[in-house]
């Protein structure tokens, strides 16, 4: 993880993106982000620069939806990782923060094995739970609603009232999304799916 200010200094910077990226906490707090991230998508085209479209969707939405850059650690290695941006506004509604949450994008890794996973080809197979074929998808269509709507920044009330439900059924799918998928929060549940591009 690691965190940027308005002005894209990063701010913070966590143990594990050190571990990644051979950068420490100190060699990196107070510079710009992109020149540390070096971002780069598969045609080698910078994607990482002053003039971030991240923060200006971050002005509007509570996550950025996630994307894989191609990055370059303290060392010269290129490495793929795969970034989901999360803001944080203040109570006037101003972007205070921008907080980056990345994991290398290599399925082969055995820390990513846990979120490596199948994704649906059809809406069939989302709902295989519901009609009695065999899915390894684990959530019905109601609750892949909820979740995306959860991805959106949307409250419980605010759930309720786009799928004309009572905010107490949201809850009950919230537990059953939760139960589910093996998680503990709405903020991993949403991780799960955006890291498995289903939102």
């Amino acid at each position: 993880m690691f965190a940027v200010d308005p002005q894209q200094r990063i701010i913070a910077w966590n143990q594990a993106a050190e571990v990644l990226l051979g950068y420490s906490a100190e060699e990196v707090v107070g510079r710009c982000c992109y020149d540390v991230i070096q971002g780069r998508d598969c045609n080698g085209g910078l994607q990482c620069s002053a003039h971030c479209p991240h923060f200006e969707q971050g002005k509007r939405l509570p996550w950025v939806r996630h994307m894989d850059l191609q990055s370059r650690s303290k060392s010269g290695q290129d490495i793929w990782i795969s970034v989901t941006t999360v803001s944080i506004v203040s109570p006037r509604r101003k972007l205070s923060a921008l907080v980056h949450l990345f994991r290398q994008a290599d399925a082969t890794d055995p820390a990513n094995v846990p979120l490596a996973g199948l994704k649906p080809s059809s809406p069939g197979e989302m709902a295989g739970q519901e009609n009695g074929s065999a899915s390894p998808f684990p959530l019905s269509n109601r609750e892949m609603e909820v979740l995306t709507l959860m991805d959106e920044g949307l409250s419980t009330k605010e759930i309720a009232a786009k799928l004309f439900i009572s905010p107490n059924t949201v809850r009950n799918h919230v537990e059953n999304i939760l139960r589910k998928l093996k998680v503990h929060t709405r903020l991993e549940a949403i991780l799960w799916a955006i890291h498995r591009r289903l939102v």
